[in-house]
């Protein structure tokens, strides 16, 4: 059966992501649907607003068949980095062809454009670009020529076909036409963004909450979605920029420049920041044209999961270890009973034995990050850790 791979974090899911979907099994019917989904924190650089398993179940009951885990170490990275770590898992688990949102669905144009990011002219405009304290997207933008990363869901499309070159050259890519305007602010459009629905549950009233939600989010998911948010099982992200900004208190610049991303004397910078009343305060006195509001996100979470310069080289230059099942359906049933070229893990307790020493890292930090992200949810109950040890695998019929 062919397969068919979307990247994904449905932070929150969507009817946009459902109209991928849906257009996905029109065209393709007898295609499997497998998400490759960022787990409890997303490429924003902080966690997600509702928990992997919920945002599982969610897309499958929005019309994926399987989802897997995406490890933080590749869901944290940068577009090249998240880019690479989902198209080496998709690699790894044999799946035939990619989806992905793009304002441009020019595929030959894409796929040139994505050839050119590699070469060496390119390359050293990028650093030329990069040198004069630009951020990666703008500088790359520059040093292309062209206006096609001027989005961030076109940019990690190139960023998916760069990667499929390297890493997986027979991977087949079906852009689809992305029409809503991913930094949108307000719920005015079919299709919403991720970024106006986290607004509105973060900031809004309940009944507001409730009534807006009816536009946005897929029946089959609105209610599920509403009792969550109802039950305050969704994150409060005060107490985790409090965290942050108590982990950054606490820190000497000898033990920041150990993170990923501290490089060129921002340790000094950040410490001094520290100070100031509020994280939200200390990351405007930091931010710059080079280290973009997204860029001390990451830096962010690196410092909050205890991720070093060392153990990112070896992610970078090995790929990931395993897939995490999260969820399926009847369609997804039989496909898990093909071989694959990583541990496919079910049970959380017993991947230790399956995996080596780097996959007991990535595994660290995927607990890690899981724990962290329900310490910071709004009903105190659903703050206990170690709930990634009693999670079956979600079969959705």
């Amino acid at each position: 059966m062919k397969t068919i791979g979307i990247i994904c974090e449905y932070n929150p899911f969507h009817n946009g992501h459902a109209h991928q979907l849906h257009t996905l099994a029109t065209k393709y019917p007898n295609a499997l649907r497998i998400c490759i989904m960022s787990g409890s924190f997303v490429q924003r650089g902080e966690p997600a607003i509702f928990s992997k398993f919920d945002r599982a179940r969610w897309a499958i009951l929005g019309g994926a068949d399987i989802v897997i885990e995406l490890p933080t170490l590749y869901s944290l990275g940068s577009a090249q980095l998240f880019a690479s770590g989902a198209i080496q898992l998709i690699k790894s688990l044999s799946i035939d062809m990619l989806s992905f949102g793009s304002e441009t669905t020019n595929l030959n144009q894409l796929i040139l454009t994505a050839k050119c990011m590699d070469c060496e002219s390119t390359q050293n405009k990028l650093r030329n670009y990069l040198n004069e304290g630009l951020s990666y997207s703008t500088a790359f933008r520059k040093a292309l020529g062209s206006d096609s990363l001027s989005t961030p869901n076109a940019l990690l499309g190139l960023e998916y076909i760069r990667a499929g070159l390297k890493h997986h050259p027979s991977l087949e890519y079906i852009p689809i036409q992305r029409t809503s305007d991913h930094h949108n602010q307000t719920i005015n459009q079919e299709l919403p963004s991720g970024t106006a629905l986290r607004q509105l549950i973060t900031t809004g009233i309940l009944i507001d909450i409730s009534s807006t939600l009816l536009s946005a989010i897929p029946t089959p998911i609105l209610n599920d979605m509403t009792h969550r948010i109802t039950n305050g099982d969704y994150v409060d992200y005060s107490r985790y920029y409090n965290m942050l900004h108590m982990l950054s208190r606490r820190m000497t610049t000898n033990e920041l420049v150990c993170f990923v991303d501290f490089t060129e004397g921002i340790e000094h910078l950040w410490l001094k920041a520290a100070q100031q009343p509020s994280w939200e305060s200390a990351i405007e006195q930091i931010k710059s044209k080079r280290y973009t509001y997204a860029r001390l996100q990451r830096m962010s979470a690196y410092l909050t999961l205890g991720i070093t310069k060392d153990l990112l080289n070896v992610t970078i230059q090995n790929g990931p270890q395993y897939a995490r099942l999260l969820a399926f359906n009847d369609r997804g049933r039989q496909w898990l009973r093909t071989e694959h070229d990583i541990p496919l893990i079910q049970k959380w307790a017993k991947a230790p034995t399956q995996l080596n020493n780097l996959g007991k890292s990535m595994y660290h930090v995927d607990t890690l990050a899981t724990d962290i992200q329900a310490l910071c949810f709004h009903n105190q109950d659903k703050r206990v850790g170690h709930t990634d040890y009693i999670y079956t695998p979600q079969y959705i019929r």
